[in-house]
């Protein structure tokens, strides 16, 4: 039987079925003792973990874990760059995405203790463009993600822009000051929102005088000990050691690349290392900030206005692990990944970084975390699927709508049972129970209710505390003259775009001069959701003489965008 091959120093690959290598092995563990026996075997299993982007051919992922305020393991696989058939290091410098806001917010948090600005200021003191709304907003509510804003890179996606396009943070400034409405008011809810991000970068700017990039190298990312780490405000600069990022693009074209030309800084674009941001870990376990330890401060949740908590601090999830508190927070631009998982308590880290999205990266930092972790976790988490037959299988599938806009498709795939939310990549459902299932991340369970004819008629789905009902939906069937009447070219003041609607077979098509078409399918007369699964709404409005005018568009960040015809 074949073992797990590992890498010996001279990058031959040492095979464990090979009897000299086994007697080898054998001396050696009787020579170092146990403990070396202990990591060695974390070793292996990480590599286990891994094995799928251990590879000559494929991008993959560098990954680091902290504990006790050491690093104790650093490793990297897969390639930096597919072109140039340069491997990945622990050097390689790979984008960290949406981790980055938890530096963000610490930037606001320590010009606040030094009494250069209160986090419960109004935003536009500091940037007059913002639009003025019924509530203030105030910095508090941009790092608690309860503002209200529309999110500033769905707006951008919605506008028609590309991946190849240049996104600068002077661009995302002027997208977040051109809406005209918030997707709820300031404090009421909870809505992850990049434009709170972007906003707070700006406000350091304009406070300290200086670059944000320049700001935080000096005053947090080298006193953290991240010497390889900064923050890229310019597409155009060359970074040393930065990796290229990558999508599998089917069996045909293989991998292709998968980069944002993005110089906005603030919501993300963090260059760093795993070993740094391993590092960025330990600083916040062992720092204070107006005499509190720095990770406390962070994880302090957000409160509503009706006192409810939101799962959210300042940049970091509040959250837990199989009983343990943890702070989290993961991220993807374009092609890149990453996932920084913290348990205070125990003193550790888990930081992954990666260059193709196809890597979970925070399903990794969690198993990563059940192996160093093992005597302190409770509960076992779901490793393997349980069975489920054919015909059970197909009881579940079918469209349900969740709330108002949201669209929730199951699908059988090579015999497992999918669900596909908002335009989400697939997650494999693992039957808990009767009609319930989870999912690979912690915390996320769907429980189904079935119908009179076996098929089932609703679902509930439960993320943390935040529970989401739904019902088996039935399209609405709308005739050829009917699906006609909205046919017309529409414009977005807010968005500055143009929408093309024409009648297709089962709904309407949509058609840009930038940006993918989609497709809507019919719920009833005047409302239509994106089908495949993409958690967009269109809700079409008429005028006196029942002809339709116009329409608003919503997703999950942004609602209530108007078009006119």
């Amino acid at each position: 039987i074949p073992f797990p091959a590992v890498a010996g120093e001279d990058n031959r690959v040492m095979r464990w079925n090979n009897p000299a290598n086994l007697l080898l092995f054998a001396m050696s563990l009787a020579a170092c003792g146990f403990n070396w026996c202990d990591e060695r075997d974390v070793d292996t299993q990480i590599g286990s973990l891994v094995a799928r982007w251990d590879r000559p051919d494929s991008p993959g992922l560098t990954l680091a874990v902290l504990q006790d305020g050491q690093l104790v393991y650093e490793n990297a696989w897969g390639l930096a760059s597919l072109e140039l058939g340069v491997p990945l290091t622990t050097e390689t410098r790979l984008n960290a995405a949406s981790v980055a806001k938890q530096v963000t917010a610490t930037a606001v948090l320590m010009l606040a203790a030094e009494g250069k600005l209160s986090i419960d200021d109004d935003v536009s003191r500091y940037r007059p463009e913002l639009r003025r709304y019924q509530d203030t907003i105030t910095l508090r509510h941009l790092l608690w993600h309860t503002s209200g804003l529309r999110d500033v890179w769905t707006l951008a996606d919605l506008a028609g822009w590309l991946p190849g396009d240049v996104r600068t943070s002077e661009q995302a400034l002027h997208l977040i000051s051109r809406q005209k409405a918030l997707n709820f008011l300031p404090g009421r809810a909870f809505g992850y929102s990049n434009s709170g991000y972007v906003l707070a970068a700006a406000v350091v700017e304009q406070v300290t005088g200086e670059p944000f990039a320049d700001w935080t190298r000096e005053h947090l990312l080298l006193p953290a000990g991240m010497q390889d780490s900064r923050f890229l405000d310019d597409h155009l600069e060359i970074v040393d050691g930065y990796a290229s990022a990558y999508r599998w693009a089917g069996h045909e074209k293989g991998f292709v690349t998968d980069s944002l030309a993005s110089g906005s800084v603030g919501s993300g674009n963090l260059i760093t290392t795993s070993g740094d941001l391993a590092r960025w870990a330990g600083y916040l376990l062992s720092n204070q900030l107006a005499g509190q330890p720095l990770h406390s401060v962070l994880g302090a949740q957000g409160t509503l206005r009706d006192g409810r908590q939101t799962g959210y601090g300042f940049g970091l999830f509040v959250d837990t692990y199989r009983g343990l508190r943890t702070l989290h927070h993961g991220g993807n631009s374009a092609g890149y990944g990453a996932h920084l998982l913290i348990v205070p308590e125990a003193g550790f880290a888990v930081a992954v970084l990666a260059n193709v999205i196809s890597v979970n990266s925070r399903r990794l930092a969690e198993q990563v975390t059940n192996l160093y972790l093992a005597d302190q976790l409770s509960t076992q988490p779901i490793t393997e699927p349980a069975h489920l037959s054919a015909d059970d299988a197909q009881s579940y599938v079918g469209l349900y709508a969740i709330g108002a806009q949201r669209l929730l498709d199951l699908r059988i795939a090579d015999g497992q049972l999918y669900f596909y939310l908002d335009g989400t990549m697939p997650k494999l459902m693992f039957p808990a129970g009767q009609h319930r299932f989870t999912t690979q991340e912690e915390g996320v369970e769907l429980t189904f209710k079935p119908g009179v004819d076996g098929s089932m008629a609703s679902v509930v789905i439960s993320v943390a505390s935040l529970r989401l009902t739904g019902k088996r939906l039935e399209p609405a069937r709308l005739k050829t003259k009917q699906l006609q009447a909205y046919e017309g070219r529409y414009f977005s003041e807010e968005l500055e775009t143009f929408y093309s609607i024409v009648a297709a077979d089962e709904g309407l098509a949509v058609q840009r001069l930038r940006g993918a078409d989609f497709s809507l399918l019919p719920i009833d007369e005047d409302r239509f959701l994106e089908h495949p699964a993409g958690g967009l709404e269109l809700r079409f409005n008429r005028n006196r003489f029942d002809k339709v005018r116009g329409f608003t568009l919503s997703v999950d960040r942004a609602r209530g965008i108007s078009f006119r015809k």
